[in-house]
């Protein structure tokens, strides 16, 4: 079991420009390998959970919100807030923490992520991790609004109640005109409905109760706008440029780890990415679902990260 790790060795914001400031945390060892979480959402933010996947006595593990997510800053948060931006903000991030090589671990829109930050820069990446990666393909995105309607019906039904049929035949497009031209109040019913669904369909997979606490609706506004702002461009990315990072990353340590039972993410995206990749390691977790709080995940994660302590320290 992973050591606790209460406080920050340092923390802050780094400036990258366009009116945007990241918050970075740094925890375990100074002197260390480098790991840097790449979290999902888009707009998701790190959390302190995260840590649990890593011996703090054998990592200096680096927890970054993207722009516009979390607790970074930002005075307007859609500005310049594009992936080739966010990769741009890692190198940043690397060159201000005097970071030689790291290792990535991403989860979800964090994985899609790791893989072209590593297409970029293949020779800064000691290892690669992909948890539950999803693919901004237009079908990810029409699995998780339209497709899942059959596993959660009553879900989904909440989430286009009073909407037209053309609207339920679209929801994801529904959800981002509200969010992005609605008034203030169809803003947030458009924020609460998204949040709401996503929870359901994350209890619903892994066969839990959903809690009746009040949504954190200015939290989820902010998240799912630009979530909306990232699916509406496919985040920025197409199928061909993830291949060819893919390609250019061939020569990093890979471990892909995908859940059996992923309702979010399926699981054909991490054989895509195999496909990809040849000499990636491919980890299923039988009955494991989307999110690294499953148990199931949580575990493979920390062996995954386990297994490369010693590789990491020969590399940096």
């Amino acid at each position: 079991m992973p050591k606790c790790v209460d406080l920050p060795l340092a923390e802050g914001f780094l400036d990258v420009g366009d009116g945007h400031s990241l918050y970075v945390a740094q925890y375990g060892k100074m002197d260390a390998p480098a790991v840097v979480v790449l979290h999902g959402g888009p707009g998701s933010g790190c959390h302190p959970s995260m840590l649990e996947w890593f011996d703090p006595d054998c990592w200096r593990i680096i927890l970054v919100d993207q722009r516009g997510a979390g607790r970074s800053t930002a005075t307007q948060p859609l500005f310049r807030n594009t992936t080739a931006e966010l990769m741009n903000d890692l190198e940043r991030l690397r060159a201000t923490l005097v970071i030689k090589r790291w290792a990535i671990v991403g989860g979800s829109w964090g994985a899609c992520l790791a893989l072209l930050y590593a297409g970029q820069v293949p020779g800064a990446i000691s290892h690669l991790i992909l948890r539950g990666a999803f693919l901004a393909a237009d079908a990810d995105r029409r699995w998780f609004f339209q497709g899942l309607k059959p596993l959660v019906p009553e879900a989904w039904a909440r989430l286009t109640v009073g909407w037209s049929t053309m609207q339920q035949g679209e929801v994801f497009q529904t959800l981002a005109a509200l969010l992005q031209n609605g008034t203030t109040e169809e803003q947030e019913d458009a924020a609460l409905r998204w949040g709401r669904y996503e929870e359901d369909v994350m209890h619903a997979m892994r066969g839990t109760q959903a809690r009746s606490e009040k949504p954190p609706l200015s939290k989820w506004l902010s998240k799912y706008q630009l979530q909306a702002h990232y699916l509406s461009k496919q985040c920025f990315t197409n199928t061909m440029e993830l291949a060819g990072a893919a390609e250019r990353a061939s020569d990093i340590p890979t471990t892909i780890i995908h859940g059996t039972h992923d309702w979010i993410c399926q699981p054909h995206n991490a054989t895509r990415i195999k496909r990809w990749m040849p000499h990636a390691e491919l980890v299923w977790v039988a009955r494991g679902t989307h999110t690294a709080s499953d148990p199931l995940i949580r575990n493979a994660l920390r062996k995954a990260i386990n297994s490369c302590v010693e590789s990491a320290v020969l590399v940096n």
